[in-house]
C-alpha cells in the first residue's frame, strides 16, 4: 500500500523572524518563550475575523451586493488602521524584515547563527507589510554555511525549519497568506509587472 504524501506549495515572501533554541516543546498551557506584543495579537484576531466574515459576506452579497461592497470596505479600513497603528509602534521596526521562503509545513531563510540540525526553536514570524504574525515552534532540519563576498557579515546559514505542533488555524492562516500571495503574483505576470 502505497502512503499518501501531500505536495506543499512553496512561495517567497518577506518577513521578519525572530528565534529563541528551546530544549523542549512547552506544554499547552505554558506561554510561549517568544510572546508577540499585545497589539500584534489584537491585529491577528481583526484578521482572523475577517476570515470568518467572508462566509457570511458571501451570503449578504447574494441578497444585496451594495451591502456586501460596504462591509468589505470597512473590513479593509478598519485592517489599513491597525496596521498603521502597528507600523508607528517602536516593536515593528525592530528587526528586520527579509526574504523567506515558506510553506504549510515550515520555512527557509537566512542567519548569522549556527544551530545544529534537530534543534528546536521558538520563533515569531510576522509577514510584511500587513503584520499578519505568528507565535510557532520548529525543528531544524538544514542548517548549511554559504560564504558571501562581504567579509564584515561573518558566516551565513541558510535554515530549513519544519514546523511542529502547529495548530490548524495557524496552518489555514499561513494557506491563505500563500493562496493570496500566488494570486497576487498571477495578477503581476498579467499585468507585466
Amino acid at each position: 500500500m502505497m502512503s499518501e504524501q501531500r505536495e506543499y506549495i512553496r512561495i517567497k515572501d518577506q518577513a521578519v523572524i525572530r528565534l529563541s533554541s528551546i530544549s523542549e516543546l512547552p506544554t499547552d498551557n505554558e506561554e510561549h518563550p517568544l510572546p508577540l506584543p499585545n497589539h500584534f495579537k489584537l491585529l491577528n484576531q481583526i484578521i482572523s475575523s475577517q476570515a470568518e466574515e467572508g462566509q457570511l459576506l458571501h451570503a449578504v452579497e447574494s441578497d444585496s451586493s451594495a451591502t456586501a461592497k460596504y462591509f468589505k470596505i470597512q473590513n479593509s479600513k478598519i485592517q489599513s488602521l491597525a496596521q498603521l497603528i502597528i507600523s508607528a509602534h517602536p516593536d515593528a521596526t525592530k528587526f528586520p524584515e527579509q526574504k523567506v521562503s515558506i510553506s504549510e509545513t515550515g520555512v527557509d531563510f537566512y542567519n548569522s547563527i549556527e544551530r545544529p540540525v534537530g534543534s528546536l526553536l521558538a520563533l515569531n514570524l510576522i509577514f510584511m507589510p500587513d503584520y499578519l504574525s505568528f507565535e510557532l515552534y520548529a525543528k531544524v532540519i538544514t542548517c548549511v554555511s554559504f560564504s558571501t563576498d562581504n567579509e564584515e557579515l561573518g558566516p551565513i546559514y541558510r535554515y530549513g525549519l519544519q514546523f511542529v505542533n502547529i495548530g490548524d488555524q495557524d496552518r489555514d492562516r499561513i494557506a491563505r497568506r500563500i493562496f493570496h500571495k500566488q494570486l497576487e503574483e498571477r495578477r503581476k505576470q498579467r499585468l507585466g509587472q
